[in-house]
């Protein structure tokens, strides 16, 4: 079955895409330690038992699932990175179409 969409793929949108995964990245980073210094800062403020449980649920209900965030970020952005500029994408469609042809003469 011969693909019945033409699809584009543009260099361009795959180096923006990588850079502003980029940016994403740093901005993720940033938000992160500026939320666990705020935790810091009120778990001290709180030198009680409630401010040790203050500071042991932001860990697991705030801070992983950003940190859980920040590993698929960097993960997109690596693969953007790596295949930024290879036709790696390209390659892999015209393989496709040569495949269909051979199968579907």
């Amino acid at each position: 079955m011969p693909l019945s969409h033409d699809i584009l793929l543009d260099d361009t949108a795959f180096t923006t895409a990588s850079s502003e995964m980029d940016a994403l990245e740093t901005r993720t980073k940033k938000l992160k330690n500026k939320l666990k210094g705020m935790y810091e800062d009120l778990s001290t403020a709180l030198d009680t038992p409630a401010g040790k449980a203050v500071e042991l649920k932001a860990d697991k209900v705030l801070l992983q699932p950003i940190e859980d965030l920040l590993l698929v970020i960097q993960h997109v952005s690596s693969t953007l990175t790596e295949i930024n500029g290879t036709r790696h994408y390209k390659d892999v469609f015209i393989k496709y179409e040569e495949l269909d042809q051979s199968i579907n003469p």
